[in-house]
């Protein structure tokens, strides 16, 4: 396994983890700009497309992220909607200690598919 690489933006970091089978992405600290979209959709998107190309499942992981604002979910839905209209799998991983992560995410639950190639699980 490499050693992860890491994308900081303000109070964000998002830690880039490459192994077998599996690409995380894994997010830490606040999700606050305003414009989330700058910093995050170039990331998702190459994640996304590296993921397809080595046969990786990606996974998102909010279970360490301490807040992220509204704003914040439009990349991630955004991504959502590509990897629907793909044959990759992505699984979001969300804490179900943390309130506001249980609530938020329950709503991106839409987008799952029949046969979790889209999935959504609490930890």
């Amino acid at each position: 396994m490499a050693s992860p690489t890491t994308h900081t933006e303000n109070a964000l970091s998002i830690d880039v983890v490459d192994e077998p089978g599996e690409l995380r992405l894994v997010w830490r600290g606040k999700s606050q700009d305003r414009e989330p979209g700058r910093f995050l959709m170039p990331l998702l998107l190459k994640a996304l497309a590296d993921s397809g190309a080595n046969n990786q499942r990606l996974v998102l992981d909010f279970s360490s992220l301490e807040y992220m604002n509204s704003s914040s979910f439009a990349p991630v839905v955004k991504l959502l909607g590509e990897a629907a209209r793909g044959a990759q799998q992505v699984e979001l991983l969300y804490s179900q200690n943390r309130k506001w992560q249980a609530l938020s995410f329950s709503a991106l639950r839409a987008f799952e598919t029949p046969d979790k190639r889209i999935a959504l699980r609490a930890r």
